[in-house]
């Protein structure tokens, strides 16, 4: 079972030395995660391997956002929200653990991740290598600014309700305190949608 979790491998080179670092263990904290649950290890162990992915993937990110950043590459607006999608997944898998559940399955969850980073790897990620070699003279200036307001950003129609919006949110009006709960409830919601999605991803069908 365990071959069937991809590995590291040449194929998977970018050329950029401290990326190729990261891709490689990556691929190593994914099998070591999958070959503790295929073990059995206790929870302690399982959680132990679920934080080492999970500490070795946001640093891999900021450290592959800084330079995409640097080198003005113009994908990186869609390249960290693939990210934060498997950020999202991966703080899931830590909430189904600590949940007492032992329907992960190492096969599914090995796969998944492991087929996750190879696609993203062969696609996603050398669209950048361009930029970071200074090949390409398309680069996005003032990239850094431009991605501290990307939470932000609407379109020029919606800025006065924008605007009126959080400004009701900032008063003393009731209403206020209702929208604000009803923010909650959605994030809630979403939240639980994300981890149902996730579940069905990594867990056994049966």
């Amino acid at each position: 079972m365990q071959q069937d979790i991809p590995v590291w491998s040449e194929t998977f080179e970018t050329g950029i030395k401290a990326i190729d670092r990261d891709h490689k263990a990556l691929f190593e904290e994914i099998g070591n995660l999958a070959d503790a649950l295929i073990k059995e290890q206790g929870p302690a162990e399982i959680e132990q391997a679920i934080t080492c992915l999970e500490t070795y993937v946001l640093e891999h990110f900021r450290r592959e956002e800084g330079f995409m950043i640097q080198a003005g590459y113009p994908g990186t607006e869609e390249h960290l929200r693939k990210h934060r999608s498997l950020e999202r997944k991966v703080k899931c898998l830590r909430g189904i653990h600590r949940g007492g559940s032992s329907d992960i399955d190492p096969l599914k969850l090995g796969r998944f991740l492991g087929n996750w980073l190879t696609g993203h790897i062969l696609k996603t990620d050398m669209d950048y290598v361009p930029y970071l070699r200074g090949e390409r003279d398309d680069q996005v200036p003032e990239q850094t600014a431009l991605l501290n307001e990307v939470n932000v950003r609407v379109p020029a129609n919606k800025r006065d309700v924008v605007e009126r919006f959080v400004a009701l949110l900032m008063s003393d009006d009731p209403m206020a305190h209702e929208i604000t709960g009803l923010i909650e409830t959605f994030e809630s919601r979403l939240d639980d949608q994300e981890m149902a999605e996730t579940r069905k991803l990594f867990c056994s069908d049966d």
